[in-house]
């Protein structure tokens, strides 16, 4: 695997012992390039009407030929960032070009705004959660531009991304992900998402407004959902950032996004050479696996509240494959930037129980639901909200991380 970098992504100092680095390092590369992306490229091309299966079997052979677009989008972009970063594979870029043609072909609506969810062939068959679909077609169309050298796409990528990045922060364009109420919620998912499109621009393109942005989202994560005082980010407050723990939508934490913008913030910091922000990232990250992990079970529980009332969602308790992934590159960066030994504890524990518990041994991939007690709701590997994005992303950078000091 080739350690070539992303424009604006160094490496940082990197404390981990040498000889647990290397094997980490070799693990990480299995995964990425032996078994998961190999899957994919099996699995997920619709090779007749283009884009990717999102209903996948545990083999691989799909229980339903519908397309979710932001799982196309993601998919893209991750085929790109491969070929951009890893090797010039000419499958890698294949792929990205035909899931990014059946996506401009089908996806978009006259206004801009985009489908959420297609049949086999393109049609529509849904146009909710548009917001993040569009998250994912802009980070697709930007890498793969670079992938491909299509200037044109860049300006394509750019007008989703104007169309975008306004509208993220505001709380009248996507509700909640439940039945809506009569409140106002600033969801920490948008400045995520935010963080996530602007980082993926500026590291291909550095620019003023990517940077403007990044700086944004960063403001907003500390000033409206961090509450130290609280031990805790909230995903859901007032616009203002005042909490709402008279709701149990303002009560809710979740682990997985808190550690996901963690590590951005990790990233940001770094790169501003802020230690700071990259220490008050490292405390973000830590109190939300305080608050996640499952001591009776291990593994990091998919919602909960601050109070520990119950959650509206039903699902809370059981254990989902991409907050461990996010786990993995957050500690891991954490640690190899800081050396602490009560980081590397947690990595350790986090990187056992993902690996120990999701790999699919006789099929390849991952499995990405398990109960609480660690056994599985089901062994598909595929649907509409898990897709080739979390796993092999994590996957490449905990590689790329770990790579050999020059």
């Amino acid at each position: 695997m080739s350690d070539q970098q992303t424009p604006g992504d160094t490496v940082p100092r990197n404390l981990i012992p040498d000889a647990e680095a290397a094997r980490l390092r070799e693990q990480y590369r299995a995964a990425l390039l032996d078994d998961v992306i190999p899957w994919w490229v099996e699995h997920s091309p619709d090779r007749e009407h283009g884009g990717f299966y999102s209903l996948l079997e545990r083999d691989g052979s799909p229980y339903g030929t519908d397309k979710y677009m932001w799982m196309n989008g993601r998919q893209v972009w991750m085929f790109s960032h491969l070929y951009n970063t890893v090797e010039q594979r000419g499958e890698w870029l294949e792929l990205a070009g035909m899931g990014m043609g059946f996506m401009l072909a089908n996806a978009f609506r006259e206004d801009g705004k985009m489908h959420f969810r297609l049949g086999r062939e393109g049609r529509s068959r849904s146009e909710v959660l548009s917001l993040y679909t569009e998250v994912f077609a802009a980070i697709a169309a930007a890498e793969y531009s670079v992938a491909a050298g299509e200037d044109a796409l860049w300006g394509r990528a750019l007008e989703i991304y104007d169309r975008l990045v306004p509208r993220l922060g505001r709380t009248t364009d996507t509700a909640l992900l439940c039945y809506p109420i009569h409140q106002e919620f600033h969801t920490h998912a948008h400045d995520m998402c935010r963080l996530t499109v602007a980082w993926v621009f500026d590291a291909l393109r550095p620019g003023g407004r990517f940077a403007d942005d990044i700086a944004r989202s960063v403001d907003s994560v500390l000033r409206r959902h961090w509450k130290p005082e609280l031990g805790a980010l909230l995903e859901n407050v007032a616009m203002d950032g005042t909490p709402l723990l008279d709701l149990p939508e303002g009560r809710m934490v979740h682990p997985g996004h808190a550690i996901e913008s963690a590590w951005m913030l990790m990233e940001v910091a770094r790169a501003r050479g802020d230690d700071a922000l990259f220490g008050t990232a490292v405390d973000i990250a830590l109190a939300s696996l305080e608050h996640g992990w499952d001591q009776e079970y291990g593994g990091i529980r998919y919602v909960t509240n601050i109070d520990r009332t119950p959650t509206h969602s039903i699902e809370a308790d059981t254990k989902l494959w991409w907050p461990h992934n996010e786990a993995q590159y957050a500690l891991l960066l954490a640690w190899a930037q800081t050396g602490r030994g009560d980081v590397a504890d947690w990595y350790r524990k986090v990187h056992e129980y993902a690996f120990g518990s999701f790999p699919d041994p006789e099929h390849g991939e991952w499995f990405g639901y398990l109960n609480r007690d660690g056994s599985r709701i089901w062994t598909a590997k595929a649907n509409g909200w898990k897709g080739c994005f979390h796993l092999p992303r994590v996957l490449h950078r905990c590689h790329r991380l770990l790579a050999p000091s020059a």
